[in-house]
């Protein structure tokens, strides 16, 4: 059996992704779209809001049929979380979360402080 911590910060995490992340689609540059990543990034004062996506361009011979998307997925014992965004401020980072299309989320750094009401005001 695998044991989860959970955090009381994660709520905090997670509403402050949530009000960040439209300010990034709306006003973000598209930096990267190759691989396996598509990266927009938001540069403003001494804020960077990176926020990346899955973006894969089907390769000659590569299987296209959705069937066998779900088949590999299903393959997967733990959730992926293909989606994230990385808050730095004044060259630190004070937040970084990853999530998946099915509500799975990990909060992989996150520093508590006054940037979060700051954050909150973009």
């Amino acid at each position: 059996m695998t044991l989860r911590l959970a955090s009381s910060s994660d709520d905090a995490a997670l509403a402050l992704r949530d009000h960040l992340l439209p300010l990034v689609r709306e006003r973000g540059i598209l930096e990267v779209q190759r691989d396996a990543v598509r990266l927009v990034t938001l540069r403003t004062g001494e804020w960077v809001l990176e926020h990346w996506t899955p973006f894969n361009e089907l390769q000659p011979g590569d299987a296209s049929s959705p069937g066998y998307r779900h088949a590999v997925q299903r393959q997967h014992t733990v959730p992926d979380l293909p989606y994230g965004l990385d808050v730095w401020r004044a060259g630190a980072k004070v937040l970084s979360v990853l999530w998946g299309d099915r509500g799975a989320f990990a909060v992989v750094d996150f520093v508590r402080g006054d940037w979060e009401s700051e954050a909150l005001a973009l």
